[in-house]
């Protein structure tokens, strides 16, 4: 008999600024890590370890659906998860200097 579990999608942040990574951790229903679960951002793909944990880098602006899908074994299904991301530009200004002391 096959059970069947839904995967969970913990993702560290909802807006991350692009080329800076983000963790993610992929895990059922009763909290327990998917090792060797895959996680694609657009045609990138990642692999959980262990813990159920990857990083991702997202290279381009725009809010990116995150996807994770682990293969069935004999015993256990898993129903994919999602999640949304989205990715903003890295600031170009430079914060100004504050001065203190008398002008």
């Amino acid at each position: 008999m096959r059970v069947t579990r839904q995967l969970m999608l913990e993702i560290e942040r909802r807006e991350v600024p692009v080329g800076e990574s983000i963790t993610v951790r992929v895990h059922d229903g009763t909290n327990r890590p998917i090792e060797d679960a895959t996680v694609e951002a657009g045609s990138r793909r990642y692999r959980t370890d262990s813990r159920g944990i990857c990083k991702l880098t997202l290279q381009s602006p725009g809010f990116w659906r995150l996807t994770a899908r682990k293969l069935p074994t004999d015993r256990i299904a898993y129903r994919m998860a999602t999640g949304l991301v989205r990715a903003v530009p890295r600031s170009t200004t430079t914060p100004s200097r504050i001065r203190s002391g008398p002008t």
